[in-house]
């Protein structure tokens, strides 16, 4: 249920970003290890955008990959958090990317 109040920022950022324009597409960057589903996401955002009479917006969701620095030096992607390093297969390492929740792209209509 958190990703109503993720969808509800989102929102506010993207209206407060457009500045008045209709918001037409977004893209969102999701990443593996963010804790979000992407289908409540987009179910979420589709309701705010009916409580708040935006009209139809096309969101689209790319997927990031959890990546990670191991102690050993090397950085790999990884699909999820249990991921052992392929060079050495340990455990110890940190995460570089992939909890994020973010805007990447917002396209509004032009006025003419």
């Amino acid at each position: 249920m958190h990703e109503y109040s993720i969808a509800s920022a989102i929102m506010d950022t993207a209206l407060e970003a457009a500045r008045g324009k209709k918001i037409v597409s977004m893209t969102l960057r999701i990443g593996a290890l963010s804790g979000v589903f992407d289908e409540s996401l987009l179910l979420y955002i589709e309701v705010i955008s009916e409580e708040k009479k935006l009209g139809q917006i096309d969101v689209k969701t790319v997927n990031e990959k959890a990546r990670f620095a191991c102690a050993c030096g090397h950085e790999y992607d990884a699909d999820e958090f249990v991921a052992a390093c392929p060079s050495c297969h340990g455990y110890e390492r940190r995460i570089v990317a992939g909890t994020e929740c973010t805007i990447e792209s917002i396209e509004v209509e032009e006025n003419e």
